[in-house]
């Protein structure tokens, strides 16, 4: 018997995985069916979220020209460090480069985007709670770095 292919389409659930694949394999399992799972959703991510997909799309953006916002402006000029950090970043949120964790939370490896400059306002107004809600709002990467300030 061939196995049942199960597709997760992309951008099915976008904050978090999908589990309708998971529950169907799991049933076919029981009835002692073949199936086998794609997340479409990750591969999209994966192939958007690497050194290739991130040059394709500031390149896009670069073609396309135009007047941007200050923050985009300021990521546009940050783009060969978005570049050159995205593998290593994604191999550290699948558990492959735990050893990254240091330098991510050092605030120094990664672009900042805007959102950044407005952290130590937040910590003078509210507190370092406050800060890194911010911190984390803008990257969940770095909520090591917050727990190490509270």
């Amino acid at each position: 018997m061939q196995p049942v292919l199960l597709i997760t389409p992309p951008f099915t659930q976008l904050n978090t995985p999908y589990p309708a694949t998971a529950y169907l394999k799991g049933f076919f399992n029981t009835k002692n069916i073949p199936a086998v799972q794609a997340d479409l959703g990750i591969e999209v991510t994966l192939a958007v979220f690497s050194k290739s997909g991130l040059g394709k799309l500031f390149e896009e953006i670069e073609n396309r020209g135009g007047v941007f916002p200050e923050n985009i402006t300021r990521i546009l000029a940050m783009k060969e460090d978005y570049i050159r950090t995205i593998d290593e970043v994604v191999l550290f949120l699948q558990g492959k480069r735990s050893t990254l964790a240091h330098l991510i939370s050092g605030r120094s490896f990664l672009p900042e985007a805007g959102r950044f400059a407005q952290a130590e306002d937040l910590k003078w107004a509210f507190g370092s709670i406050a800060a890194c809600a911010l911190i984390i709002f803008c990257s969940p990467l770095r909520w090591q770095a917050c727990v190490a300030r509270v």
